[in-house]
């Protein structure tokens, strides 16, 4: 039951970003940071999202984090 809630017309996941990297979405457009994995990088070709709201946070972008993180709590 939503009562009479509007939700977005997009999938709503609750720990993955559907941003592309570095796109207008996620708005990230500072140096290398991390792997997909998280782990520390300076490497640009390795520099790579992890889709996860730790992702956004290593880079100081929570503020664009494109999931849903409290969405999970709706089915509790």
């Amino acid at each position: 039951e939503t009562d009479g809630c509007v939700f977005p017309g997009r999938i709503m996941l609750a720990n993955t970003c559907t941003w592309g990297y570095r796109s207008d979405e996620c708005g990230y457009t500072g140096p290398a940071v991390a792997d997909e994995f998280d782990n520390p990088t300076a490497d640009p070709a390795k520099d790579a999202c992890s889709r996860c709201a730790r992702g956004c946070a290593l880079r100081n972008n929570t503020g664009n984090f494109g999931g849903f993180l409290s969405i999970n709590k709706l089915s509790q």
